[in-house]
């Protein structure tokens, strides 16, 4: 059957009879737009306006289903209806196949973003903690998935909003000791001894990765004595500029002498980090006697941010009239030695580094 051949035909009937598209379509009870798609030839009419059509149109039904006038009047008109009958069926299955395909992705993209925000908790799970050779428990948000171990770092993924994830994986760190120290949070498990001393939640188009950084120990108490350690070369130890010793030269006439020694105060916890500070001005007068001054002599506590090494002084129990020592100072950690910022001292040495 030729659809364009009929729906040249449709046309010519009409405006045969002086009718408009809109006109036809309200005597057969369709839209204008129905009457333009079989003009065209994008569809045929109904079965059920054929009869009524011819009536209109002035021909018959072989006429119409033919494309033309007085056409053989020998043919099979209930198959041709059936033809139509099979094209209308195979047209609305196509089109009830797409509708469905379209509520299953809309009912499945409505699933996916109601299960986005359910709060399901999390569950203890052991896993592998490869840095120290061991099995500890840990906080996995319900539905993870992809956990990765890398030495001292845990990364999962989850499909659902990283805001929920968050607050669930907030929810496992209140089970945990809360500890604060240099200014920064951690999350001691005093069962496993290990600390989470950084999580993370990033959020991404289809789901959330949640990452732990875990160190062995209470980190606030233990863990980071052993950072310190290793930066500074050991704890409770000397840090002197040209190694405390007066020079070997026999021609010398002064130098300067500086002493920082780090104390651990291991009686109270979180363990006090204590410091001492002292500064000689040593010269050797015309009759070649020892002239020491005491530029300062202090002490106080210090910590460690961003491999600096802060000095504040709580006491100055003596000091140089011609002195100007400042409350705080800072110094340059590098190679397990302290290098002064804001050198306060730069009238008797230029560059003062306590190996």
């Amino acid at each position: 059957m030729d659809n364009n051949k009929i729906g040249k035909f449709i046309a010519i009937l009409r405006q045969e009879k002086g009718l408009t598209q809109k006109q036809l379509g309200e005597k057969l009870y369709v839209t204008d737009k129905a009457v333009s798609k079989w003009e065209r030839g994008y569809s045929l009419p109904d079965i059920s306006l054929l009869n009524h059509m011819a009536e209109i149109l002035g021909v018959g039904v072989v006429d119409i289903l033919s494309g033309e006038k007085n056409s053989n009047n020998n043919i099979d008109v209930e198959k041709e209806i059936n033809a139509i009958k099979k094209d209308i069926f195979q047209k609305n299955r196509k089109r009830i196949k797409k509708m469905m395909y379209v509520i299953i992705i809309l009912v499945l993209l409505l699933i996916y973003i109601c299960f986005r925000n359910v709060k399901l908790g999390y569950n203890l799970q052991s896993v592998y903690y490869s840095h120290s050779n061991r099995n500890i428990n840990i906080g996995i948000v319900k539905t993870s998935f992809m956990i990765e171990n890398n030495d001292r770092s845990f990364a999962y993924k989850n499909l659902r909003n990283s805001n929920i994830v968050e607050n669930e994986i907030k929810n496992y760190l209140k089970t945990l000791k809360y500890s604060t120290c240099n200014d920064t949070v951690y999350y001691y498990d005093e069962k496993d001894d290990f600390s989470i001393i950084e999580y993370s939640v990033s959020n991404h188009i289809f789901y959330s990765t949640i990452s732990y950084e875990i160190v062995d120990y209470d980190y606030c108490e233990k863990g980071i004595l052993e950072k310190y350690s290793n930066m500074l070369g050991g704890l409770g130890r000397i840090h002197s500029l040209k190694g405390g010793k007066m020079p070997k030269d026999a021609n010398w006439n002064k130098f300067i002498e500086v002493t920082f020694i780090d104390v651990v105060d291991y009686s109270s916890i979180p363990y006090k980090l204590e410091a001492k500070m002292e500064v000689l001005y040593i010269e050797k007068n015309s009759e070649g006697k020892y002239i020491v001054q005491v530029l300062e002599d202090s002490e106080g506590f210090y910590e460690i941010k961003n491999n600096k090494l802060y000095y504040y002084r709580t006491k100055i129990l003596e000091k140089s009239k011609n002195l100007d020592i400042p409350e705080v100072s800072s110094f340059e950690i590098k190679n397990k030695k302290l290098l002064l910022n804001d050198n306060y001292l730069s009238a008797y040495e230029e560059k003062i580094e306590l190996k």
